[in-house]
C-alpha cells in the first residue's frame, strides 16, 4: 500500500524549523507486523490496579521490551483503544508487541514500556450494552483523572520508569486517538508526545484543544495526527491538522489510503513509535565491574537473543560473528586485571573481544571460548585484561566462524592485584621457604593467623582467599614442580 505525508513540520522531527515541508514517509516493510522467531522478544502481561477515580480495580496490558531489566530506566507510552474496546484491543488486533519487537531488533526505538489501559473509566468498565451511550461517553472523558491520579502513579511505583514529561507519550486509535490528543495537549506537564490515529468525534474542537498555540508549539516534542483517506472520520483529523497549520503548531500530518481499521492503526504505531523519546537522555546506573553482571542486562545489542538458562535466569545466545552487547557505565575503579565469564558452546566456540566505549574502541582483552558440547553446559572462560580504569561503556564483541558461536550467562572482572612483596613470602624475609609453608599451615588450622600485611602474598592463586590450594601451590614451588604462582600469571 502506497503511503504519503501531506505535511511534516520539521520542527517536530529535528527541532530546527517552524515552517512546513513535504517529505516522503516510507511504508512499513513487508512483515513489519509478523512474528520473527530469530530476534529477541518482549513480554506482554496484564496488571490490576486500584482506581480511586472509579472506586474499583481496573486492568491494563503492559508490554516490556526485549532485554527488560529492573536495573534500567524506561520511557512510557500510554496506548489507548477505541470505543468498543478495552485493555485487550491493541494486543488482540494490533500486534503491538510484534511491531515493537521488530523495530527494537533494527535499533529503531528508544527504550520504552507500553501501557495499554481500559480508557472507559467507570466502575463497570466492560464494553457491553450501548457502547455509544452518554454514560460510556462520559466514562471516556473521565479517564483523564484515572490516568493522572491512579494509573500513572501505579506504573511509576511498580516499574523502573522515568517520570519527567519528556519521558511520557500518549497515543491511541479512534476514540483513544481523540483522548490522546485531548489529554496529551491539555496536560503538557505530563506528556511531551501525543498521537491520534484516526481520532474520533470525541476529539475536542481545535481551539479548545490548543487554546494557546505558542505554548503548545514550545512544549510538545511530537504531535502526530493521521487518518486513512477512505475513513469516514477523515474530516475530524483534517480539521485538527488545518488548525495547527494555520497557527504554526509543529506537527506530523499523516494522510494515506486507508480505512478505519487496524491496517492503518498498525501503520500509525509503527511510524509514531520511531519518533518519540529520540532526544531524551536516559540516565544509566553505573555497574560495578567486580560484581556479577548478568549478560542479559545489556543496554544495547546487535544480533543476540535471550533465552532460559540452565543455571537459572537467562543467558544471551544465538550469537554470530560480528554481533555485540553493550553495558554502559561500567566502573573499573583503579583497574581491572582479569575477566571471567560463564560460557557454553555446542560448536567450536569463538572469541569475546573486550572493548571500551565503541565497537572499535580500546581492546583491553580477548577471551577465547572453546566448545563445551552443549549450549547449556557452562564453564568458566577467563583472560587477562589491561589498560582499563574508571567508568566506561563496555562492548562485548563476538568473533569466530560460521553459525552460532557462544552463550553467556554472566561475567565479572577481577581487580588488578598488585601485592607489595613476593608472592608466597608471608613473613617478609624476601624468600619463599619452609617457614612460609608452615605459617600458611598454621593459618589454615587456626593456630596462628598470618599478619594482615602479608595475606595478599599468601593468596598465591589469586582467589582472594587463603585456602588449601595456596598451601599446595607453595609446597609444589618448594619441591620445584612449579616455578611461579598463578597470581603471577594474572598480573
Amino acid at each position: 500500500m502506497k503511503k504519503k505525508f501531506l505535511k511534516v513540520f520539521t520542527g517536530v522531527l529535528l527541532a530546527l524549523f517552524t515552517v512546513s515541508m513535504s517529505v516522503s514517509f516510507a511504508a512499513p516493510p513487508s512483515g513489519f507486523d509478523r512474528v520473527n522467531n530469530n530476534i529477541p522478544h518482549g513480554n506482554m502481561t496484564t496488571i490490576t490496579y486500584y482506581s480511586k477515580t472509579t472506586g474499583a480495580d481496573r486492568k491494563a496490558t503492559i508490554y516490556t521490551p526485549p532485554g527488560y531489566s529492573t536495573d534500567k530506566k524506561y520511557n512510557v507510552l500510554y496506548l489507548l483503544h477505541g470505543i468498543g474496546g478495552d485493555h485487550t484491543e491493541w494486543p488482540n488486533g494490533g500486534s503491538p508487541n510484534v511491531i515493537l519487537d521488530n523495530l527494537y531488533a533494527q535499533n529503531k526505538l528508544s527504550p520504552m514500556i507500553v501501557v495499554m489501559p481500559n480508557g472507559r473509566a467507570k466502575k463497570d468498565d466492560r464494553a457491553v450494552g450501548d457502547i455509544y451511550s452518554a454514560e460510556n461517553q462520559a466514562a471516556f472523558e473521565n479517564f483523564q483523572y484515572d490516568l493522572l491520579n491512579d494509573l500513572i502513579p501505579y506504573i511509576e511505583s511498580k516499574y523502573p520508569v522515568l517520570t519527567n514529561r519528556l519521558n511520557r507519550a500518549i497515543a491511541g486509535l479512534s476514540m483513544g486517538g481523540g483522548q490522546s490528543l485531548n489529554f496529551g495537549l491539555k496536560y503538557m506537564d505530563y506528556f511531551a508526545y501525543a498521537g491520534g490515529f484516526s481520532p474520533a468525534p470525541n476529539t475536542y474542537a481545535p481551539s479548545k484543544m490548543i487554546p494557546n498555540p505558542a505554548e503548545t508549539a514550545a512544549k510538545m516534542k511530537v504531535i502526530w495526527v493521521g487518518c486513512g483517506e477512505q475513513d469516514g472520520l477523515y474530516s475530524t483529523a483534517q480539521g485538527v491538522h488545518n488548525y495547527m497549520t494555520q497557527n504554526n503548531v509543529p506537527h506530523v500530518w499523516y494522510s494515506a489510503p486507508g480505512n478505519h481499521d487496524f491496517t492503518f492503526w498498525k501503520d500509525g504505531l509503527y511510524q509514531f513509535s520511531q519518533l518519540i523519546f529520540k532526544d531524551v537522555d536516559i540516565p544509566v546506573t553505573p555497574k560495578n565491574a567486580f560484581d556479577l553482571i548478568e549478560a542479559e542486562n545489556y543496554d544495547e545489542m546487535s544480533g543476540i537473543q535471550t533465552e532460559t538458562c540452565a543455571e537459572g535466569g537467562q543467558n544471551i545466545g544465538f550469537i554470530h560473528n560480528g554481533d555485540y552487547a553493550v553495558y554502559k557505565s561500567v566502573d573499573f575503579g583503579s583497574g581491572a586485571g582479569r575477566f571471567y565469564a560463564r560460557v557454553a558452546s555446542a560448536t567450536e566456540g569463538g572469541n569475546i573481544e573486550l572493548r571500551l566505549d565503541s565497537l572499535t574502541g580500546t581492546l583491553i582483552g580477548t577471551c577465547e571460548v572453546k566448545g563445551t558440547g552443549d549450549w547449556q553446559i557452562y564453564t568458566d572462560a577467563t583472560c587477562k585484561v589491561s589498560g582499563v580504569s574508571g567508568k566506561h561503556d563496555l562492548y562485548l564483541k563476538f568473533t569466530g566462524g560460521e553459525g552460532y558461536l557462544i552463550n553467556i550467562n554472566n561475567f565479572r572482572f577481577e581487580p588488578q592485584i598488585i601485592p607489595q612483596g613476593r608472592p608466597g613470602d608471608v613473613n617478609g624475609d624476601h624468600s619463599v621457604d619452609a617457614i612460609d609453608l608452615t605459617l600458611i599451615k598454621k593459618h589454615l588450622l587456626g593456630i596462628e593467623l598470618i599478619k594482615d600485611e602479608f595475606t595478599a602474598l599468601a593468596d598465591v592463586d589469586g582467589s582472594r582467599e587463603i585456602d588449601a590450594i595456596d598451601f599446595a601451590l607453595v609446597k609444589q614451588y618448594l619441591l620445584g614442580i612449579i616455578n611461579e604462582f598463578p597470581i603471577q600469571q594474572k598480573l
